[in-house]
Formats: C-alpha cells, structure tokens, sequence
C-alpha cells in the first residue's frame, strides 16, 4: 500500500469513528446520563471540559500513532523517533485542549446567562480571532520559526513535515503568504516563484476573500443548527457537549460537500494564473509540489469527489487547457471551514486524512 493510501484509510477510519461515535452518544442521550449533566461550580466546570477534550484527544491517539508516526516512518521518507514525533504531538495537543476549554467554558457562561443564540455571535468572534491568529496558532503547536523572506511573495517557515506546504494567514488585508522552508532543497527556483505568485493571485482574484466568508458561513450554519437540534437551552456543560455531537455530524456533511467548490477554485485560479504563466512551467510546478509531498497519483476522479478538495496535476492540466473563466470562486475552502472549525472545538479538523498525527498540518491544513 503507498503512503497515500494508508493516509486516506487513516482519516475515513477515523472521521468514521467519531461521526459514527456521535450518533450513537445522541440516539442513546448518554450525555443526559453522563456526571456533566448535573450542576457543578465554575472550577469544575473547567476542569470537567479540560477532561472532554482530553478524553477526545485519547480516543484520537491510536489514529495519529499509524497517521503521523508510522505511515510517515515506514512509507514515506520521514524516519522520525518516536520520542520527536510524540513530543511534537503532545505540545500540540496541549494547545489545543487549552483553547478548546477556555472557550467552551466562556460559551457555557454566556449561554447560561443570556441565551444560547449569543453564543452564535460568539463563535464568528472566535472565527475571525483563529483566522488574524493563525501563524500564532502554529507556531505556538510547533518549535518552528521563519527562515527569511521570499522576496515580495512571502515568508519561508521551518519545518520537519514534508507534506507542509503553508498557506495564506491573517485577516483580509493584513495576509501573509506562509512558504514552507524545504522548497527551496525540493523545487527548481523556477517552481518556488510561480507557487508563491499563485498564492499572491489567490489574493489578487479576491478568491480567499471569498473562501473565507463562505467558510465562515458554513460553520455559523451548522453551528445554529447544532443549537437547534440540541435543544436551545444551555445550562450544563451536558448541553454544550450535545451541541458539539451535532456540531461534529453537520461537519461531516461539509466533508462531503465543500471539496466540490475547493476543486473549481482550483481549476479556477489555474486559468487565473495562467494570464501571466506559461502552461508547461505551472504544469512543472504542480507536479514537481505533488512528488515533493507524496500524493497519490493513481487516484480516479470518483475518488476525488469525495475524498481529495485538491484534483490530481493530471485533471488540473486538462481544465487548464480548456476554455472557461477565469474568475475565481470561494478558494481553499472545505479546508478554511476545518481550521475555523476550531471556533467550537474543530470536531473534525485533525480527522481528515490530510493531517491526522501530523501536528505542523493542524493549523496550516495543505492547499493548493
């Protein structure tokens, strides 16, 4: 089995096991029946959260062992100990449990005090604070810093994971395109430049504006609905947990439906770049980046349609060629909705197969 395949059936393992998981915690009510379900003081409360997500970063473990220690150590050219992949793996988790409890505790006291539909106003602030504190986000889960800057293009950062390939951070009008530093050893000079031009095309066309707002209102969607079916009355950390099970079952259906516009945007701002770019030199760079973070080549279209937001530099070069507009859509953003997904303790956001057990990828998910 190649490297790509084991990461695949890694996350459809696990996503499947926590979406299965919650439903049957819902049908059971076994959260009614739980010790969250009666009433607790405030330092309880904390520590009762500190406990939830500790508990769900546990069932999450033997999945990040085989995602991000053994896959990478028997299958690709990554042959880290395990005493640097756990550390690495702890700091992260560490960051993470703490973000996720303080703001559930801060959840709970204002849907407790002035209503649940509050807490929707709450989770697009947090949104917003997770998008302006990415690169924060990251380098407080890793040791990593920035190498030295890539001209007007961007930023090279650190780092051991060779499927990172960074992103774009910060709020609109303040980005920072983040650049991983062993490009500079894995892709011709050639290839660099055109990958960090198309991310500064991603912002020129306007489509990570875009995909952030539509990330944003996918997870304000599912988050109200969450609220809904849960019941609409917060009391007891018993019904914050309620909201995350559905909170996590509606960010499935995300999973299933988001690659689909992340594919057109794709096609999409490859038409948009090639205004300035010569076919055969972004080809080169599609593919020279897909050898470097070891994609699976072979994948077949239905494959794509459900599993991969990113197509293959195969189907990428033929709707390249073909005649279309160039105007690009809501880019990046079945995995913009995962990051900002952390808003209510991201349920599925270190799932997928694209980052399970990889903790450089948790809060910079790979785009194109």
């Amino acid at each position: 089995m190649t490297a790509a395949k084991a990461r695949l059936w890694t996350g459809i393992s696990c996503v499947g096991t926590l979406v299965v998981g919650a439903g049957l915690v819902i049908y059971s009510g076994a959260t009614n029946a739980s010790p969250t379900s009666s009433q607790q003081t405030p330092t309880e409360e904390l520590i009762t959260l500190i406990a939830v997500f500790a508990g769900i970063a546990a069932l999450l473990a033997p999945f990040d062992v085989v995602g991000g220690f053994i896959i990478p150590r028997h299958l690709e050219n990554q042959p880290l100990s395990f005493a640097q992949w756990s550390g690495s793996w702890f700091r992260a988790v560490v960051v993470q449990i703490a973000f996720y409890s303080l703001t559930f505790f801060a959840y709970l006291q204002v849907g407790r005090a002035i209503g649940a539909a509050w807490m929707i106003g709450m989770f697009a602030v947090f949104q917003v604070t997770l998008l302006a504190g990415q690169e924060l986000f990251w380098r407080l889960m890793t040791p990593n810093r920035p190498q030295g800057h890539c001209g007007r293009s961007g930023t090279f950062f650190q780092h051991r994971d060779r499927r990172f390939v960074g992103g774009i951070t910060g709020l609109p009008g303040f980005e920072n395109v983040a650049l991983p530093g062993s490009w500079r050893g894995g892709l011709s000079p050639q290839s660099i430049r055109i990958l960090a031009e198309r991310r500064l095309a991603a912002l020129q066309s306007g489509g990570r504006r875009r995909g952030i707002l539509v990330a944003m209102f996918w997870n304000i969607a599912c988050f109200t609905t969450a609220i809904v079916a849960a019941g609409g009355t917060i009391v007891l950390v018993s019904d914050l947990v309620t909201i995350y099970l559905w909170f996590l079952i509606l960010s499935f259906v995300g999973l299933l439906v988001l690659p689909v516009f992340n594919r057109n945007s794709v096609f999409a701002l490859d038409r948009f770049c090639l205004r300035t770019t010569d076919p055969s030199m972004l080809r080169t760079a599609i593919n020279e980046l897909d050898n470097l973070t070891e994609q699976d080549t072979s994948r077949s279209a239905a494959e794509e349609s459900v599993f991969q937001p990113i197509p293959c530099p195969e189907r990428r070069t033929q709707f390249a060629a073909t005649s279309g507009q160039d105007y690009v859509p809501a880019w990046n953003v079945a995995r913009t909705t995962l990051y900002l997904s952390w808003a209510f303790g991201g349920p599925l956001s270190r799932a997928v197969h694209c980052n399970i057990g990889r903790p450089e990828l948790w809060a910079m998910l790979p785009s194109d």
